[in-house]
């Protein structure tokens, strides 16, 4: 692998761009007053900064790539000034920005790609440093956000978000004061709570889907302390 690309940062986002084959980063904090808006692209054998225009600084934004219209979409994330609530496209040359109405400023949001119904999905977030979080859905169809359920989850920031299938799978998250250990399914109209004995309450980890066994893998976060435990979650349609 390889130690050479972005220089060392956190809360920084990432997607993978199926049609494209590259892991596309943005942005991210490296500590004080330093932040980042550059855009890298990992090839699977080495990262190339392919853009250093866009989207303003920011860290806690959150990405999905849109399979049908091939473009990764960013919303938000927060900024030197503030929470932000812009959105933007990236197709592999520029990024473009496509919207700035919708959801609400946020960051800690989380968002995934509906296959079935070609919408990209987010959810829940957090405004600082009022403290205030977001239960909240919403959908961008390419044009327009619409918030589409204000039910489920409770509100929430820092939880982790994935499609499975026909379904959006959620886990955890941070309450406030306390952390989630929940897991919640977007059915297209609306959550379901899975009724599963699984991984500790935790905030900031990270989840991806392993199409070819179908199941959600989970590393991590913070609960008790970092944690570094693994998880899957089989489709429940397979069972």
């Amino acid at each position: 692998m390889a130690d050479t690309g972005p220089a060392p940062r956190l809360h920084h986002a990432m997607a993978f761009d199926s049609m494209r084959q590259r892991v596309v980063l943005f942005g991210g904090f490296g500590g004080g007053s330093l932040g980042f808006n550059d855009t890298w692209e990992w090839d699977g054998e080495v990262w190339a900064q392919v853009g250093d225009t866009g989207p303003r600084t920011r860290g806690d934004h959150a990405m999905a790539f849109d399979s049908v219209r091939q473009r990764i979409v960013l919303f938000g994330g927060w900024g030197f000034s503030g929470e932000l609530n812009d959105t933007w496209e990236w197709d592999g040359t520029e990024w473009i920005q496509v919207g700035d109405t919708g959801p609400s400023p946020r960051e800690g949001h989380s968002m995934s790609f509906d296959v079935v119904r070609q919408r990209v999905v987010l959810f829940g977030g957090a405004l600082y440093p009022a403290g205030t979080l977001f239960n909240d859905t919403w959908e961008w169809d390419g044009k327009d956000w619409t918030e589409v359920a204000d039910m489920g989850p409770v509100s929430r920031c820092n939880a982790a978000m994935v499609p499975m299938g026909t379904q959006t799978v959620l886990f955890g998250g941070y309450l406030g004061n306390s952390f989630a250990g929940d897991t919640w399914e977007w059915n297209e109209l609306r959550w379901t709570q899975r009724q599963d004995i699984g991984p500790e309450q935790r905030c900031c980890h990270a989840m991806a889907h392993d199409s070819t066994r179908d199941r959600v893998v989970l590393f991590g976060g913070y609960g008790t302390g970092a944690l570094g435990d693994t998880w899957e979650l089989p489709n429940p349609t397979d069972q």
